[in-house]
């Protein structure tokens, strides 16, 4: 048995016994970790689809994005083999469900809260980008299994790069990616070659370069050839690309509208020549550069250290997969430059907020550093609770290997916001905004400085382990709904603000009993509430969603009046002043 064998076959049987269930929902909850970099609580609780009516459908995912979603849609198999039918049922099933919207198709019925999320999205305006992800524990290129191979070719891509498989030597190199990307950087050092101007050969310029007190920029034209050779070099030096983006605010995110425009027009011949034109270029930060004052062998060369990509990281991913394919296609292509030169952290974050124009989305990362972090996983560590706040310390973390109770950073602070700050509606609607605003927060001026500020004495801490047992509880309960309660799948903000808000008006003491006994009590007012909204609603002709209640302030204003609780006016400074 192979090291990857024995290191995928050990956690299976690991998850296996952790959540009592078979080998083959062990690799179902393996492989999904793996590839949206949850832990395995997460993946049981909130990503498998559960019970056998799953519709041909493992898990489902929806990760918040830039103004749409991207829907990743999971078929994992534990077997050595690929087969044509699993396939192509895969496709259908999806097709069926999702985009026509049956919901008469038989063994379904688990699909439907994910079928209601994915109406609640579209309803709202977001345009919906899906990803089919094909997981099975063999070789493409296993001989015992021919088919492999030309299935993979026939169908990985295939039509629009919105439909891969994925075999185990690609799930282990994810894991190999996630492990090596939570490591020290290795220096980088690199030569950019900067184009001479093609307009003024008696002056020949290349560059323009200027200063800012102790910050040095440089801006100028090169070859696309040349951003994919420090790709290359980046992985060659670290094993990963991950730390050349590491200051990013957002990963990959596909090919979607925007970059799929790109890569159509890499691929035209005619339109490619213009691409500078077309594209805003990349902004790079550096430790060290040295700027020419002449040419050098003809050449104006600006040599690095330890360049990081802070804003284009869309266009470099696109570049560089067509260089992997056909690197001739880069042949006559060319990118603009801003070159910055700066270790002042407080510089870098300006520079990558200001340069990423979008709405910032990944900031799981941007505040997985923060001072605050290490006093929240030092308590939930204490507590037997693996805290997880960077890229593939599901694999790394001792308690998390070990299998017991996990967390991400991401839904901590998501229920903490729900419960303490009192916005279950926002919790559940936009994760990136929760974290946006907590990484708004580290910054002094912001009225939340003095719960994230890092202080060791912040109250803050304490919460977010608070609201963790709250939702603890809630998704337990969760797990024993009958069908009758379906509402159940999609109320654990609002559920968890309600019991906080029931503890904090009779007993704040977070033991089980008081916990147990907040939820009976929220729940029945929930209930109620979901029976007089979808009354009302079929009044007016008008349908009910119970995903599309939830996300809405109207779920927080119903269940406040029915339990006579009134808006907090001095919130920030309540929370400040609590200790428990």
């Amino acid at each position: 048995m192979s090291n990857k064998e024995l290191f995928i076959s050990t956690y299976l049987d690991k998850i296996a016994e952790k959540f009592n269930i078979d080998r083959n929902s062990a690799f179902e909850i393996f492989s999904m970790a793996a590839m949206l970099d949850k832990t395995f609580d997460e993946i049981y609780d909130d990503v498998i689809i559960k019970g056998s009516a799953d519709g041909g459908i493992d898990g489902i995912y929806f990760d918040e994005q830039d103004g749409f979603y991207v829907m990743k849609v999971f078929q994992c198999k534990n077997s050595p083999k690929l087969s044509q039918n699993q396939l192509e049922k895969l496709k259908q099933d999806f097709t069926e469900v999702f985009e026509k919207g049956r919901r008469d198709k038989p063994n379904t019925e688990g699909l439907m809260p994910k079928l209601d999320e994915y109406i609640s999205i579209t309803k709202k305006g977001y345009r919906i980008y899906h990803y089919l992800y094909f997981i099975f524990n063999g070789d493409v290129d296993d001989k015992k299994y021919a088919a492999n191979k030309d299935l993979f070719e026939s169908y990985n891509g295939y039509p629009y790069d919105d439909f891969g498989i994925f075999d185990s030597n690609e799930l282990d190199k994810r894991i190999e990616n996630l492990i090596k990307s939570d490591s020290r950087r290795k220096k980088i050092k690199f030569t950019f070659n900067a184009e001479k101007s093609n307009i003024s050969p008696k002056e020949p310029q290349a560059l323009i370069s200027f200063s800012i007190l102790n910050a040095k920029a440089v801006n100028f034209r090169m070859k696309a050839l040349e951003l994919c050779e420090l790709v290359d070099l980046e992985i060659k030096t670290n094993g990963t690309e991950h730390k050349l983006f590491s200051e990013n605010i957002r990963g990959f995110l596909g090919y979607n509208k925007t970059n799929r425009k790109i890569k159509e027009t890499l691929d035209n011949v005619s339109e490619s020549i213009y691409f500078p034109f077309l594209n805003n270029g990349i902004t790079i930060l550096c430790d060290e550069m040295q700027i020419p004052s002449n040419q050098q062998a003809g050449q104006y060369i600006v040599p690095v250290v330890n360049p990081v990509i802070v804003n284009g990281l869309q266009t470099t991913k696109v570049i560089h997969e067509i260089y992997e394919e056909d690197k001739t296609k880069l042949d006559d292509v060319y990118i603009t430059v801003r070159l910055y030169e700066t270790k002042d952290q407080k510089l870098v974050n300006k520079i990558t907020e200001a340069t990423n124009t979008q709405t910032s989305i990944n900031f799981r990362d941007k505040i997985s550093n923060k001072d605050f972090q290490k006093y929240v996983k030092l308590l939930f560590e204490n507590k037997g609770i693996a805290y997880i706040s960077k890229r593939g310390e599901i694999f790394t973390n001792q308690l998390s290997k070990d299998m017991h109770e996990s967390i991400t950073s991401e839904k901590a602070i998501k229920f903490w916001y729900a419960t303490y700050y009192e916005k279950p509606e926002i919790a559940k609607n936009s994760v990136s905004r929760v974290l946006e605003e907590v990484f708004d927060a580290t910054n002094q001026e912001n009225p939340l400085a003095t719960l994230f500020d890092g202080d060791k004495n912040s109250p803050v801490y304490l919460q977010i382990y608070n609201s963790y047992l709250i939702m603890k509880l809630v998704v337990e309960n969760k797990k024993k709904r009958t069908d009758a309660d379906d509402l159940l799948e999609h109320s654990d903000e609002l559920l968890s603000y309600a019991i906080y808000k029931h503890l904090m008006a009779n007993q704040p003491d977070y033991s089980l009993n008081n916990i147990e006994d907040g939820y009976q009590y929220a729940v029945e007012i929930v209930r109620k509430n979901v029976s007089d909204e979808k009354d009302r609603r079929d009044q007016k002709g008008e349908t009910y969603s119970h995903s599309s209640y939830f996300k809405s302030a109207q779920c927080r204003i119903d269940y406040n009046t029915i339990a006579g609780i009134s808006e907090n006016y001095d919130l920030i400074e309540k929370l400040i002043d609590r200790r428990i």
